[in-house]
């Protein structure tokens, strides 16, 4: 995502909700990194809306965990700690291997489609290197999981937690083997699903979850080990 990608043309209605998913977006692909500040005047000039609509927008990432404050009054996108990480991980295990267990249950054959779409996605960034894409596909894919459930509550829920850590995403892709790796996870899942075979599909994408964990929970403790080495 480039920074001219931010530009919103829509109905007024709709800036809002446009506002929150472009800077959501510009956060999980890289655009602005974790501790970078984020400057009213310069969303407003990029997404071409009124500095209201970008308030609204910050409040509404505020309270998602993607934003935060800032010293001096400024915001500024969140820093999670490995420890963070490794918690919303194992949350994110317990809601989203329930949720596959009841997408499997219902049978339904769009969502099991949609599924698969949505991997068939995976592959096709995976197999360019586009990472960036990458990961939207695959915070795509753990939706899909979701919504398949058919519990509004266990989506609401595991949506929540897919924000918080969309844009460490990246962090953990860009490990060596990992994008290799998490494809055969995700094709296990896919067919695991299609066989409706509601344990191994759990089992599949529990193991995936672990993986990520432990490859970003590793990479952040090995940054904030430097950072302490050679504090700024």
């Amino acid at each position: 995502m480039n920074i001219e990608d931010l530009r919103i043309v829509a109905n007024p209605t709709l800036v809002r909700e446009h506002a929150v998913d472009k800077i959501r977006t510009a956060i999980a692909t890289g655009l602005y990194l974790p501790g970078a500040r984020l400057v009213e005047r310069e969303l407003c000039e990029a997404l071409g809306v009124s500095r209201t609509s970008v308030r609204e927008a910050l409040r509404q990432l505020q309270s998602e965990g993607l934003i935060e404050p800032g010293p001096r009054r400024t915001i500024m996108v969140a820093v999670l700690s490995a420890e963070d990480a490794a918690d919303i991980y194992t949350l994110r295990e317990l809601i989203e291997t329930t949720a596959i267990r009841r997408l499997v249950e219902r049978n339904d054959a769009k969502v099991v489609r949609r599924l698969q779409s949505a991997y068939r996605a995976i592959e096709k960034y995976a197999g360019k290197g586009n990472l960036p894409a990458l990961s939207e596909m695959a915070g795509a894919f753990y939706e899909e999981i979701l919504d398949g459930s058919g519990s509004r509550i266990i989506s609401d829920s595991g949506r929540q937690l897919l924000k918080r850590v969309s844009y460490l995403r990246l962090t953990s892709m860009s490990a060596p083997d990992r994008v290799e790796k998490g494809v055969a996870e995700w094709s296990a899942i896919v067919d695991a699903v299609i066989k409706g075979d509601a344990d191994a599909a759990a089992a599949a994408l529990g193991q995936h979850i672990r993986n990520a964990r432990d490859t970003l929970v590793a990479r952040l403790s090995a940054t904030g080990e430097r950072e302490a080495a050679h504090p700024a």
